[in-house]
């Protein structure tokens, strides 16, 4: 047997030409010695990524999902390839004149290419999971001051890794099966990235993908580069050198001036993206007034917030305390699974602001309940928060052990200094790491039913009551057995096995679903489930009922074991 040298191989030449070509002039074995950290990081960040697309497979097939949000967005893609349009018949309208998300056009080639609502899920959670491996990086970059062991400061980033990848907050991204607000961390943490390592393109690109994800994250973007202009003036920041460094005479005049005009640039999307929303609505009209989009209050707007709170102090302060327990354990879990360090770095908290501005003043509890999106708007700033808290706390240890050397030896004696000393790094860190996973996992993937089931919100969509194998794909099988022209009605979690049908419409949330029965060909339930109950008079389970007895409907086709039953217009 003829014995083969990698290094002699075409392949191997290959690899090394293109690394040569990137500035790596060296031999593979010398670069991955050298950047082992970064690529163990890299493969627990990859790993996780496999872990949430298994969780979210697996509650795909146990009908775990949505009409929304996971189905309207696949509908949405689908739509688009076969009509040049994001036309939804579940809104009844262009998504786009709901929420303008141009990132859904950077999703088309791949829903192209493997059009199932698994794709899209697949995607988000690669992202979830990849934000993670960039709050590594922030550590390693931030911290490197304080942290003169390689080893230490590796292990301590590692630990910022994982507390990101079992965070509750995290998780709670998976379990909602699809938004495209789940993207946002990864794209806020890439931009801060990009701005402590003086990264100028990829920082502005980090920026335009904040605002392509949702025109209302102009706010984010905006309180990001506020932030990041504050940041120039700590101690940190003096050394950063990009167009918002610290410079005196003109140069900072002109940084100061590029800060204007980005944030006048950004404020300039929100109103072309108000204006587009109303074309795509059919409305003729214009509106320049900020607005956060929130429900459950009545005031639209941060500045309606503002005059609410002098004009109607009361009104003001009963909608803040209202589910003010919620937002007590919501908070409080925040800072919890992060040992509380965010608290350590108070001037970076106002990046949680545009969260706060949203949430806290509204009565809609999903807002700041586990097991929805809404927790991306805040996950990126609370996790710097949490690096920049800890980077003080270090700063101040450093100052205070310095100057405990002025202190006389009897002094220092008494106060057991020599023991401080004689506690290896290497062991606090890995004390630290075990306090932030055990906080941190019992509200995770590998918690019990019982602790993911809270009556603040399910952290984790439950799939241990996982309804009886072959439901799921007895509804594929079904899609592709209906002629894709079909009408078909079905219930909210039944819709997105039949996402990649443009006349799909779903109770209790298409518009006007019950008005013109006769229209559908068919109609899909699982009998007497939830909800296929919602709607009152007009529930699905209604509909059905009253279309059997009328002899308009006939049940054609029963998967017994999930209850799912298929019914055909006979009219």
């Amino acid at each position: 047997m003829v014995e083969v040298n990698f290094t002699d191989t075409f392949i191997y030449k290959i690899i090394l030409s293109t690394m040569m070509l990137s500035g790596y002039n060296v031999r593979i074995s010398d670069y991955i010695k050298k950047h082992r950290g970064d690529l163990i990081a890299f493969s627990v960040a990859i790993i996780f990524s496999v872990i949430f697309s298994i969780f979210s497979i697996r509650q795909y097939y146990s009908l775990g999902t949505s009409a929304f949000d996971l189905g309207i967005n696949a509908q949405e893609l689908y739509s688009f390839i076969h009509t040049g349009s994001f036309y939804t018949p579940l809104l009844n309208e262009n998504a786009l004149s709901q929420h303008f998300t141009i990132f859904k056009f950077l999703q088309l080639p791949l829903y192209y290419a493997f059009p199932s609502p698994v794709t899209i899920m697949i995607l988000e959670n690669i992202f979830i999971a990849m934000a993670g491996y960039i709050v590594y990086l922030l550590s390693m970059t931030l911290l490197k001051d304080h942290i003169k062991s390689v080893r230490i400061l590796f292990l301590l980033s590692i630990g910022f890794l994982l507390s990101y990848e079992f965070s509750p907050f995290s998780e709670s991204l998976v379990s909602f099966p699809f938004h495209n607000m789940a993207f946002l961390p990864f794209f806020f943490l890439l931009a801060f990235y990009a701005f402590l390592t003086e990264r100028r393109v990829l920082h502005i690109v980090s920026i335009v993908f904040i605002i392509s994800l949702h025109a209302n994250f102009v706010y984010i973007a905006a309180i990001l580069l506020l932030y990041e202009f504050l940041f120039i003036h700590t101690f940190r920041g003096e050394r950063i050198g990009t167009w918002l460094s610290r410079k005196t005479g003109p140069g900072g005049i002109r940084n100061f001036a590029y800060f204007i005009i980005f944030v006048g640039l950004l404020y300039g999307y929100l109103v072309l993206s108000g204006i587009m929303k109303l074309h795509l609505a059919g409305i003729s009209s214009v509106s320049v007034l900020p607005t956060t989009g929130e429900t459950g209050t009545p005031a639209g707007s941060p500045i309606g917030l503002i005059f609410l709170l002098f004009e109607k102090p009361g009104e003001f302060i009963s909608i803040i305390w209202s589910n003010h327990g919620y937002k007590i354990f919501f908070f409080n879990l925040l800072f919890k699974s992060n040992l509380y360090l965010p608290l350590s770095s108070p001037l970076s908290l106002i990046l949680s602001l545009p969260y706060v501005m949203y949430a806290m003043p509204s009565s809609t509890a999903p807002y700041y309940q586990l097991g929805y999106q809404y927790s991306a708007m805040v996950l990126g700033a609370i996790y710097i928060s949490a690096i920049l808290g800890l980077y003080n706390l270090l700063r101040l240890s450093k100052y205070i052990f310095t100057h405990l050397k002025t202190v006389p030896v009897s002094i220092r004696h008494i106060l057991r200094i020599r023991l401080f000393k004689e506690i290896t790094g290497i062991s606090i860190v890995t004390v630290l790491i075990a306090i932030i996973l055990v906080i941190s996992i019992p509200y995770g993937i590998l918690s019990t039913p019982d602790i993911q089931n809270t009556s603040h919100g399910s952290v984790m969509n439950n799939i241990y009551k996982e309804v009886p194998d072959g439901s799921a794909v007895f509804l594929m099988n079904l899609s592709e057995s209906l002629s894709p022209n079909s009408y078909i009605l079905t219930e909210n979690t039944l819709m997105p096995y039949f996402s990649n049908f443009l006349h799909i419409y779903a109770s209790p949330f298409t518009p006007g679903y019950y008005n013109n029965v006769s229209k559908y060909q068919y109609i899909i339930i699982q009998n007497n489930s939830f909800w296929a109950r919602q709607g009152g008079n007009h529930s699905l389970q209604n509909i059905v009922n009253t279309g059997i007895q009328n002899g308009e409907f006939k049940l054609i086709k029963e998967y017994k074991p999930g209850n799912i039953m298929v019914f055909k217009n006979t009219v």
